[in-house]
């Protein structure tokens, strides 16, 4: 599940290097590298809030009701324009969409099958780790900036997908992302998260 994450760690330092004065840079890293050990060892977990989603040919929302437990993704769409009653399941590899008694699959393991699938040009390989307020381990960082009073992620930069972590609070002892933004080109992600819970292993 998180592979690729001994090449990002040496890039992290470097990035936070630009990111903090000479005195505070230390503890600015170390703050960092234990917040973000915790939130990767966070393998199961639900949230629950709003999408909206706009493209430059759609505008959609939805209450979500997300679940992750460890690769595999479980997510419930609710909510107008044609997204009642959908749910998604992926196990990383494929993907299964159900609207209604309508069952659609997908082999998602090439990186544009999402999009041309479903029109939606989201990377839900990523998702998992950005909605936690962290890069994702596949794909490797172009930017990255924190807070730094609190050591946790203020804007990220992936694959040219910018995401901006504008609030973030206290749930079960951690401290996670409650309103974040996702874009690139003309697609356009707002997620609202409302509630976060650990789940059993």
């Amino acid at each position: 599940m998180y592979r690729g994450l001994n090449t990002a760690l040496p890039m992290l330092m470097v990035l936070l290097a630009g990111c903090a004065g000479q005195g505070a840079q230390e503890p600015a890293q170390r703050s960092w590298m234990e917040h973000s050990a915790r939130l990767r060892e966070l393998s199961h977990w639900s949230a629950s809030g709003k999408l909206a989603l706009r493209t430059s040919d759609r505008a959609e929302s939805a209450s979500i009701q997300w679940q992750q437990r460890g690769t595999d993704t479980h997510l419930q769409l609710s909510g107008p324009m044609g997204l009642n009653a959908t749910t998604i399941h992926s196990n990383g590899r494929q993907m299964e969409l159900r609207q209604g008694e309508t069952v659609r699959t997908w082999d998602i393991s090439t990186p544009d099958a999402i999009a041309n699938s479903t029109g939606w040009d989201l990377p839900l390989h990523a998702l998992p780790y950005w909605l936690k307020g962290l890069p994702s381990p596949d794909t490797g960082i172009q930017a990255l900036e924190l807070d730094p009073e609190r050591a946790v992620l203020r804007k990220l930069r992936q694959d040219d997908w910018e995401i901006e972590f504008e609030f973030y609070d206290q749930f079960e002892g951690f401290r996670l992302p409650t309103r974040l933004q996702i874009q690139r080109g003309t697609t356009r992600a707002r997620m609202i998260i409302r509630e976060w819970q650990t789940l059993p292993g």
